[in-house]
């Protein structure tokens, strides 16, 4: 049998209410040199019911150590030359798998092929776009790119080979192990081609892993962002050291001013620590952000978000 040119690999679990559609986007472009890989970590929503229904997937359910661990275990048993990891709610917009397959052939020398991506949202029956990210610089593999822009780990297409080499995703970040891996991809060079087509398309809800828009995941996010953040410092240089920097700046100002709205005393000592145990300056961006928070506190009457938050939820 002729072996796969691309693996396509979709972890899931509890995934039956967006998993069908994710599913036909595929269908919709297979081809013969294509194999679907679903590794399932013992869904008991009906997912694998859905999944049944698709005769091109090849099906394993198991428990796993969360959804990096179920992209590992797809790279591992896929058979593929290429890699492509699609999450069980987005798409594969239409296209998509033809423009990698041109691509393949363009520039055989590439590890990594990143198509264009965008988000988009649910809203009143039609959906909207949240972020795009199409422009060729932003999505070249930098640390600039990487921590500070949307990492797209999505849009991109792995050789088989590269990403073993680079020790496939780290099981230490349950959230962030993306940015982690596309970090150490950018500082061992690993070659990228850039393509204008959107190839991959991100539901944003509030019940995702990624797009955690606000909700019980995205202070976890931020705290295994700063970690990744302070593990690559101090082997960058030049431009890759200044935006990680940058963003630890990011990070340790945010996590300052959630702790300050809640009156976190001590958890806001803790950020500032951090915070200038990397930039010297960092009272003076901290103190920047307070300024910038400042109008949107007068015009809600002197409460913080925390608090118009508490007052929606019913526990003032």
């Amino acid at each position: 049998m002729q072996r796969p040119l691309i693996s396509i690999i979709t972890p899931s679990f509890n995934a039956a209410g967006t998993i069908s559609e994710t599913l036909e986007s595929v269908v919709a472009q297979l081809t013969g040199d294509v194999e679907h890989l679903l590794i399932d970590a013992c869904s008991n929503d009906g997912t694998l019911e859905v999944t049944g229904k698709f005769p091109h997937l090849k099906i394993t359910s198991e428990i796993d150590r969360g959804i990096y661990d179920g992209m590992n275990k797809g790279a591992a048993r896929a058979t593929g030359e290429w890699l492509l990891f699609l999450q069980a709610d987005d798409w594969l917009p239409s296209g998509a798998l033809d423009a990698y397959h041109q691509a393949i052939e363009e520039y055989p020398i590439a590890d990594v092929i990143c198509g264009s991506a965008e988000a988009v949202k649910e809203s009143e029956g039609q959906w909207v776009n949240i972020w795009s990210v199409t422009d060729a610089d932003a999505k070249k593999l930098t640390a600039e790119n990487i921590a500070l822009g949307e990492p797209m780990i999505n849009a991109r297409l792995f050789r088989k080979s590269a990403f073993e080499k680079l020790g496939g995703f780290s099981l230490e970040y349950s959230l962030a192990s993306d940015r982690d891996f596309l970090l150490r991809a950018a500082e061992t060079e690993v070659i990228q081609q850039q393509l204008d087509p959107i190839t991959y398309r991100y539901r944003w809800h509030s019940g995702s892993s990624t797009m955690t828009e606000g909700n019980a995941l995205t202070t976890r996010l931020s705290q295994e962002n700063l970690v990744i953040a302070k593990t690559h410092l101090p082997k960058a240089t030049g431009r890759s050291r200044r935006a990680l920097r940058q963003w630890h700046d990011r990070l340790t100002v945010q996590a300052a001013m959630n702790a300050l709205e809640e009156c976190r005393l001590a958890e806001m000592l803790k950020c500032f620590k951090e915070g200038t145990s990397e930039n010297p300056g960092w009272m003076a961006c901290f103190a920047g952000e307070i300024l910038c928070s400042l109008p949107g506190f007068l015009s809600r009457g002197g409460k913080t978000k925390s608090q118009i938050l508490k007052v929606k939820q019913g526990s003032l």
